[in-house]
């Protein structure tokens, strides 16, 4: 590309050297999507990446020589142009899973006008297994050599996109914005049919990586019974925890004696990778789902079910996506509604964390995101306290379990 058609990355990686051989891969990624040095003069690895952060640092053959390094990348006026027959490099500006999904049903849209067109994806972390469910591309999980870049006819960094910048308080829909942004059509919806005669398979996911969209376990208990009630013996129920968040074993004792020992009912801790847990969305034909990755899952195949919305808009969310519906919690308190646009907790200038309801302040307050961890609050705001408007989704169960009732009896019905 010509310097007058770049400009720099918002994004700054680290440039490191070594002569030895290395093989790096994260724990929660399929080993097959690992990836090896391949004898190049330097590579260059995400300043803010784990490799950066815990790797290198601490190995005696990598000389670290700048972390001050930005890309040639094409300006956001410049996407519109026809990419067929290149070679682009796309920048993943993070891995939270939900916007992943997005970026990938946009890259499949992308292919599909695109045909020709070779795409290497670049700081993929943990999400690395959603994106390999597309085709022909090259994944980088974490880093990239000298002699892999120079293949690259375009580096297009998709943390330009309109909205991004914000998405900590604002939920961007990542297909829809990236659609219009490259001016390409959206693919079809993916859609699945619930094969007659087989046991129904029914997920449930109710952890976030938030208190604030994590559903309470007693709404949980009772969406399990009301599935049972609607189901019968003719599907099998399971609940999908998360080994990572640290209050699985609070949240698994707050379901209930009862839910832990029904022989049909099953609690997994988690899974090894996110291969896995696509795999196993993948399977069901129902799905009740938290304001979460899992819930952009369900995109990938068109698995029907709930997704349960509390703080973040389902509107924005869900994007054109109808496969699930949408509950949205109708908080109103002194302080906020909902959905008021928080995905995470945020702290105040004398370090409080929560939200505008927990702490009773107004938005302004809420300064910036906690720069500390406090494992008991995330265990009580997950388990036994919510936050307002997460609570609020018990006050309305029994409108939630008609709705909940009539979306199940519908969809198995279609079978």
């Amino acid at each position: 590309m010509a310097s007058s058609n770049v400009h720099l990355s918002r994004a700054r990686f680290t440039r490191f050297k070594t002569k030895q051989p290395f093989e790096f891969g994260l724990p929660n990624v399929a080993a097959g999507i690992s990836q090896k040095s391949d004898g190049s003069s330097s590579y260059l690895t995400r300043v803010s990446s784990l490799l950066r952060q815990q790797v290198l640092p601490r190995a005696a053959s990598v000389k670290i020589v700048s972390d001050e390094i930005h890309l040639d990348v094409l300006p956001k006026p410049q996407w519109t142009r026809s990419f067929d027959r290149k070679r682009v490099l796309f920048l993943i500006p993070a891995d939270a899973l939900g916007d992943c999904v997005g970026m990938t049903m946009f890259l499949r849209a992308f292919l599909a006008a695109f045909p020709h067109c070779k795409i290497g994806l670049l700081n993929t972390g943990s999400a690395s297994d959603i994106f390999a469910s597309l085709k022909n591309i090259e994944i980088f999980q974490l880093f990239i050599s000298a002699n892999a870049l120079k293949r690259f006819d375009f580096i297009i960094d998709l943390s330009e996109m309109d909205g991004w910048k914000d998405i900590a308080t604002a939920p961007v829909d990542c297909e829809g914005v990236l659609c219009r942004e490259f001016d390409v059509p959206p693919v079809p919806l993916p859609h699945k049919d619930v094969a007659k005669g087989n046991m129904l398979q029914i997920g449930i996911l109710p952890m976030a990586s938030s208190p604030l969209r994590t559903l309470p376990p007693e709404f949980v208990a009772k969406s399990i019974h009301a599935l049972r009630d609607s189901a019968g013996a003719t599907a099998k129920i399971t609940v999908i925890l998360n080994a990572y968040q640290g209050v699985k074993e609070a949240y698994k004792a707050a379901l209930g004696e009862d839910i832990a020992q029904d022989d049909h009912i099953e609690l997994v801790d988690g899974f090894k990778t996110i291969a896995e847990l696509v795999s196993f969305i993948g399977n069901c034909n129902y799905v009740l789902v938290a304001d979460s990755g899992p819930a952009h899952i369900t995109k990938l195949a068109g698995i029907p079910g709930i997704g349960v919305y509390s703080s973040a808009s389902s509107e924005v969310l869900h994007g054109r996506f109808r496969n699930i519906k949408a509950w949205q919690s109708d908080f109103r308190g002194d302080y906020c509604a909902a959905p008021c646009g928080l995905a995470k907790m945020h702290a105040t200038e004398d370090g409080k964390i929560g939200c505008m309801g927990s702490l009773t302040v107004t938005k302004d307050k809420l300064v910036a995101l906690p720069n500390r961890r406090d494992p008991a609050l995330v265990q009580r705001t997950s388990t036994t306290d919510p936050v307002p408007c997460v609570k609020h989704l018990l006050t309305e169960f029994d409108r939630f379990e008609a709705f909940l009732h009539a979306d199940f009896k519908k969809q198995i019905t279609k079978a």
